[in-house]
């Protein structure tokens, strides 16, 4: 189970931070929500954001 803080690679292929490292910023515990986790970048992408919405398949940790 991730943690808060926890460092995670995304694996989502269309992601902007596709095979890169983030940190958790939060995990949600409610099985209804689809994409729970919620991951931060030292990065920004293209609109200038640098958190993520990711499901647990999408991210493993690093």
């Amino acid at each position: 189970m991730l943690k808060k803080g926890a460092k995670v690679k995304i694996l989502r292929k269309e992601s902007y931070w596709f095979n890169k490292v983030g940190t958790v910023i939060s995990v949600e515990k409610s099985e209804v929500i689809r994409y729970p986790i919620v991951v931060r970048f030292d990065s920004v992408n293209y609109s200038g954001t640098n958190t993520n919405n990711f499901s647990f398949a999408e991210v493993i940790s690093s």
